[in-house]
C-alpha cells in the first residue's frame, strides 16, 4: 500500500487550509529550527571540554530530564484562562533565555557551563508549558477526525526544520567558531515564532475556561479511563510499557551522542555531521509516519503498533551490538522514525477524543510525565554502563529491555482476551 494515497494527499491539503493549523504549524518551524540549531551547538560546545564523554553526558541527560515535569506544566496551562496570550508568552521568554545564555556562552568555564545548560533547560520547561497549551488549542478548534494528521503535520513541519536547523548550527561552528551567535539566532527563531503566533491570533483563542482541579486521585481516575479506552489496555501495563519503550527511544541520541564521538572518524564522518545525518533520516522518517495515512501500519492496532515500534528501536541497538555501519544505523533509525511518527499523534488524538478541554493538560501531563519520569534514570543508567564499563554492555541491556517490553505487551494483552471470555 503506498505511503501517499490521492485521497490522503487531498485530504492532507484541506487540512492544512485550516487557519488554526497553519498559524500553529508556521510558529512551531520557526520555534524548531531555534532549538535544533542550538541542541547540536550545546552538544558541539560540551565536546569542546577536557572531559567531552563527561559533559555530552550531561547535556544529553538535561535535554530529556524537564519532560518528567510535564503533569505541573499540564496543570498550569489548564489552569490559564488566557491559552492563546500565554502561547505567545512562552516563546518570548524563550528568545529572553537564549539571549542571556548568548551572553556568557562563549566563556567556556565550567560556571558558564552550568549556566548555560540550566537557561536551556528553563527554555525546555517553557517550550512544554507551551505544548500543553497546544494540545488544548487543538482540541479546541479541530474536529476529533482531524486532530491526528493535525497533531501528525504539526510534529512533521518541526521534525523537517530539524536538519535545517542543525545544518545551520554546524555552519556557524565551522565558519566562526562562535557559540553565542547560535544563542543570538535561536532568540530571533523564537521571536519569529511569537510573531507568527501574534498575527494569527483570532485563529488560536480558545475559550476554555479554567476550573478548579480536581484532586490527584480524581485526575488518576480520569487517565485511567481515558488510557483504559484509547489503548485497550490495562493502564498500569500502558503507563509501564510506554514508559521502558520512552527510556529505550530517549536513550538513542544519548547514545548515539556518545558512540560518534569514536565511531565517525572510522566511517570516515566529523562527529557533527554523524549526528546531523541521523537525525536527518529520521525527520525523513518522521515525517512520512506523520502526514501519511491507509499506509499498512496505520491498519494495526494500538498494541500492534507499540509492538513494531518496539522492534524497531531494539533494532538500533541490535545493529550497534553486533554489525556497528553507519548505512545500518541510518535504516534503523529510519524505520523507528516511521513508526513514531504514527505512534505518537494517534495516541494524543484518542486521548484528546475522551478528555474534557479543561483538563486535557492535567491528564496529558500526568500520562507524559509518568512515563517520561524514568527517561532520564534511564538515560543515566546507560550512559554511567557506556562511561565505565563499556558500550557493549549497554547495548546489550538496550536489548534486553525491548526484549522485557514485547514479552510485557504480550502478557497485557494475553491477559486482556482472557478476561474477555465467558
Amino acid at each position: 500500500m503506498p505511503l501517499l494515497t490521492r485521497k490522503t494527499v487531498i485530504k492532507m491539503l484541506t487540512i492544512l487550509k485550516n487557519h488554526t493549523l497553519q498559524t500553529l504549524a508556521s510558529a512551531n518551524c520557526f520555534a524548531t529550527l531555534g532549538m535544533s540549531l542550538f541542541n547540536i551547538i550545546l552538544l558541539t560546545y560540551a565536546k569542546s571540554f577536557v572531559q567531552p564523554k563527561l559533559f555530552v553526558s550531561i547535556v544529553s541527560i538535561a535535554t530529556i530530564a524537564p519532560y518528567a515535569l510535564n503533569v505541573i506544566m499540564g496543570d498550569l496551562a489548564d489552569r490559564t484562562t488566557a491559552k492563546a496570550t500565554w502561547l505567545i508568552g512562552t516563546k518570548l521568554g524563550q528568545a529572553l533565555l537564549y539571549f542571556g545564555l548568548a551572553l556568557i556562552i562563549n566563556q567556556q568555564t565550567v560556571l558558564s557551563f552550568t549556566i548555560v545548560v540550566t537557561l536551556n533547560v528553563l527554555a525546555t520547561l517553557l517550550g512544554n508549558y507551551g505544548g500543553s497549551l497546544f494540545n488544548v488549542i487543538v482540541q479546541k478548534r479541530l474536529v476529533a477526525a482531524d486532530r491526528q494528521q493535525a497533531f501528525g503535520i504539526n510534529q512533521s513541519v518541526g521534525t523537517l526544520m530539524a536538519p535545517v536547523g542543525q545544518s545551520l548550527g554546524v555552519l556557524i561552528i565551522a565558519v566562526t567558531h562562535n557559540y553565542a551567535l547560535a544563542g543570538v539566532i535561536n532568540g530571533v527563531t523564537f521571536l519569529l515564532a511569537a510573531a507568527c503566533l501574534f498575527i494569527g491570533y483570532p485563529t488560536i483563542m480558545t475559550s476554555v475556561a479554567a476550573s478548579k482541579q480536581p484532586s490527584l486521585n480524581t485526575i488518576w481516575q480520569l487517565a485511567k479511563r481515558a488510557i483504559e479506552q484509547t489503548t485497550q489496555l490495562p493502564a498500569i501495563s500502558f503507563l509501564g510499557i510506554i514508559m521502558l519503550l520512552n527510556i529505550l527511544a530517549m536513550s538513542v541520541d544519548t547514545v548515539l551522542n556518545l558512540y560518534f564521538i569514536t565511531a565517525a572518524p572510522k566511517f570516515g564522518l566529523p562527529y557533527a555531521t554523524a549526528i546531523l545525518l541521523t537525525n536527518l533520516v529520521f525527520v525523513v522518517g518522521s515525517v512520512l509516519g506523520g502526514v501519511s495515512r491507509r499506509t499498512w501500519l496505520d491498519q494495526l492496532s494500538f498494541c500492534q503498533l507499540t509492538l513494531l515500534t518496539t522492534i524497531a528501536i531494539g533494532s538500533v541497538y541490535l545493529g550497534l551490538l553486533l554489525w556497528p555501519n553507519i548505512n545500518l544505523i541510518l535504516l534503523t533509525q529510519f524505520v523507528t522514525a516511521f513508526c513514531t511518527g504514527k505512534l505518537d499523534p494517534k495516541m494524543y488524538a484518542l486521548f484528546t477524543a475522551t478528555v474534557t478541554p479543561n483538563l486535557t493538560g492535567t491528564v496529558l501531563g500526568l500520562v507524559s510525565t509518568t512515563v517520561t519520569i524514568g527517561a532520564p534514570a534511564g538515560s543515566i543508567g546507560l550512559v554511567l554502563l557506556y562511561n565505565l564499563i563499556g558500550p557493549q554492555l549497554a547495548f546489550t541491556v538496550a536489548v534486553g529491555l525491548a526484549g522485557i517490553i514485547m514479552l510485557w505487551l504480550w502478557t497485557a494483552n494475553h491477559l486482556k482476551y482472557l478476561k474477555k471470555r465467558p
